[in-house]
C-alpha cells in the first residue's frame, strides 16, 4: 500500500511548522548563551564579588572550567538536534509510523481484518506501535548519549560509569519500562474498545492514580534495583537534619545516603513517596561537598516545597488541567482529518473507535512539536516557588548564609553556569540562577530602615 502523507493537512502543518519553529528557537537561545559566555564566562560576577566564599570558589581556573564544560554540552547540542530535526522530519514525509501500523495490523490481525476489534488484538497493535514507532528515536539518540557519558562527562570529572553497569542499566530500564508499558497500554486497550466515547476521563483519573502508586513504588522498589541507599549515620550532619526537621514538624520515612558517585559526581537531595512512606535521599557526593549547617539548609529548602504546599498547589493545577489534555486529545483522536493527513488511510471514519491509540499517539506528538511555547509560563511559576523555598530554609534556618555558601559550592561543583542571558533564564530555567537566589536572600537578610 502506498502511503501518502498529506502536506497541505493542517495537523500535518502544525506539527512541521512547530518543530522547525521549536529548532530555530532553541537554537538561537542556545547561542546567544554561548555568546554571552564568551563575553563573561571568564568573569567573577559583581553581584558576588563581596562574598568571600564566592571569590574563593570561583578563581579563574573554575570560570574557565565552567566555560568549557558549558561550551562542550553546546557543541554537542548542535548535532544532536540537528540529527534529532531530521530524523523527526524523515519518519513523517516517509510515511515511518503508517507503515510500521500496516505491518503490526497485518501480523496481529491478518489481511481479513480492517482493525483490531478485541481487546487483545487492540493491545497488541498498541503496544507493538508504541515500542517501534520509538525505537528510531532511542537508536540515535544512543552515540550522542555515549559521547556525553563517557568523553564530555569523564574529561571533567563527573562521570563514574563503566561499561558493565551501563549495559546493566539499560536492562533493568528496558524491563521495568516493558512491564508498566504494557500494564498501562492494556487498560487504556481496554477502555478504547469498552468505553469509546469516555476513555479520556477514566484513562485520566486512571494515570493520575497510577502516577501517585509509583510515589510509593518507587523508593521501596525500583530505586533499590540501581543505587544502594544507607541509613544516615549518627553523627553531626544527622543531629542538624533532625533538628530542622523538628522545627518544621515534618515527619518522615527515614533519611537515607545514596550512593550517586558510583555513576556522576553531580550533587543533589530529594524527597520521595507520602506519608511514612516519605524518605529523604541525599547524594553521597552532596554529604562530601557541604558542611552541616549547608547541607541543613538545602535540606530546610527542600522541606519549603513541602511546608508552603507548592506540590499540593500544583497538583490543583494540574490534575484538571491533565483532563482539559485529554478532552482536547480525545476530540482529535475523533478526527479522520488526522489519521489520513498522516498517511493512516487505512483506518477508516466506522474503524477509528478501536485504532483510537493511533489518534492518541499522533495528537501527542503535535502536542510535542508546540509545547515549547508553554514552557516559560510553566519555568517562571517553578523559578517563583524555588524563591520561595529559599526564604523558607533561610528564615528556618535563621540565617541563608548558610544556604548561600551551600548554593556557591553546589554550583561550582556541578560546573553550573554564573550568567547566562535573561532571555535564556526566562525560557529554560526551571530555578533562578545563583546570582538571583543570592540576591534574594541578601535582600530578606537586609536590615530594614
Amino acid at each position: 500500500m502506498k502511503i501518502a502523507v498529506q502536506f497541505s493537512n493542517p495537523f500535518v502543518l502544525i506539527f512541521l511548522i512547530g518543530t522547525i519553529v521549536s529548532f530555530i528557537l532553541n537554537h538561537f537561545l542556545e547561542f546567544i548563551d554561548y555568546k554571552a559566555r564568551c563575553k563573561n564566562g571568564g568573569k567573577l560576577p559583581e553581584e558576588i564579588k563581596d562574598i568571600p566564599a564566592a571569590v574563593e570558589t570561583f578563581d579563574t581556573e573554575k570560570l574557565s572550567k565552567i566555560c568549557q564544560y558549558e561550551n562542550a554540552k553546546y557543541f554537542q547540542f548542535i548535532p544532536s538536534s540537528l540529527c534529532s530535526l531530521v530524523l523527526d522530519l524523515l519518519l513523517i514525509l516517509f510515511g515511518f509510523y503508517p507503515f510500521i501500523f500496516n505491518i503490526i495490523r497485518n501480523w496481529v490481525c491478518g489481511s481479513a481484518d480492517i482493525m483490531p476489534a478485541t481487546i487483545g488484538k487492540s493491545f497488541l497493535c498498541f503496544f507493538l506501535f508504541t515500542i517501534l514507532s520509538g525505537l528510531p528515536n532511542e537508536l540515535l539518540a544512543i552515540p550522542f548519549s555515549l559521547y556525553r557519558e563517557f568523553h564530555t562527562e569523564k574529561k571533567f570529572g563527573f562521570s563514574n560509569m563503566t561499561i558493565k553497569l551501563l549495559i546493566t542499566d539499560t536492562i533493568k530500564n528496558i524491563i521495568i519500562s516493558l512491564i508498566f508499558s504494557a500494564l498501562l497500554t492494556f487498560v487504556a486497550s481496554l477502555f478504547f474498545i469498552k468505553c469509546p466515547e469516555s476513555w479520556w476521563i477514566i484513562l485520566t483519573a486512571v494515570l493520575i492514580a497510577f502516577t501517585f502508586i509509583m510515589q510509593i513504588i518507587y523508593p521501596k522498589f525500583i530505586a533499590p534495583l540501581f543505587n544502594k541507599f544507607e541509613p544516615l549515620p549518627e553523627g553531626e550532619v544527622k543531629d542538624k537534619i533532625n533538628e530542622i526537621l523538628n522545627k518544621t514538624g515534618f515527619s518522615n520515612g527515614g533519611l537515607f545516603v545514596m550512593d550517586a558517585s558510583k555513576r556522576s559526581g553531580h550533587s543533589n537531595a530529594y524527597f520521595s513517596g507520602f506519608g511514612k512512606t516519605k524518605r529523604i535521599v541525599l547524594y553521597d557526593t552532596l554529604m562530601k561537598s557541604l558542611t552541616p549547617d549547608e547541607l541543613a539548609a538545602v535540606l530546610g529548602h527542600e522541606l519549603g516545597h513541602y511546608k508552603l504546599h507548592h506540590i499540593i498547589k500544583r497538583l490543583f493545577v494540574l490534575i484538571p488541567l491533565e483532563f482539559v489534555l485529554f478532552f482536547a486529545l480525545y476530540k482529535l483522536a475523533q478526527m479522520p482529518a488526522l489519521y489520513n493527513g498522516f498517511g493512516f488511510t487505512a483506518i477508516p471514519a466506522s474503524s477509528i473507535g478501536s485504532a483510537q491509540f493511533i489518534g492518541l499517539y499522533l495528537a501527542v506528538l503535535i502536542y510535542g512539536a508546540v509545547s515549547e511555547i508553554i514552557s516559560p509560563l510553566v519555568n517562571h511559576f517553578s523559578r517563583k516557588d524555588e524563591f520561595a523555598a529559599d526564604a523558607y530554609a533561610a528564615k528556618v534556618c535563621g540565617t541563608g548564609e548558610n544556604l548561600i555558601s551551600g548554593l556557591i559550592k553546589l554550583n561550582s561543583e556541578n560546573l553550573s553556569e554564573l550568567l547566562p542571558p535573561k532571555l535564556y533564564v526566562f525560557w529554560n530555567f526551571s530555578h533562578p540562577t545563583l546570582i538571583e537566589r543570592i540576591a534574594a536572600l541578601r535582600k530578606k537578610e537586609a536590615p530594614t530602615s
